[in-house]
């Protein structure tokens, strides 16, 4: 996650699951974020073999 810090936006963009909201890649785990100017807000951490669209659809990635 080291480049993901100090480069936020160059994340893949997940605007399909919620507006802002962008994804990396930690071992098996999908964490996704919305980079702020000052901060990144960790909005949800999943195991890559969750199904982030039917999450996305129940409200999963608000926040």
């Amino acid at each position: 996650m080291e480049p993901v810090r100090h480069f936020p936006h160059a994340a893949p963009a997940r605007d399909l699951l919620a507006p802002g909201l962008r994804v990396t890649f930690h071992g098996a785990y999908a964490v996704y974020f919305r980079p702020l100017p000052d901060a990144m807000v960790i909005v949800r951490v999943l195991h890559g073999a969750r199904d982030a669209s039917a999450i996305a659809e129940r409200g999963g990635f608000r926040g």
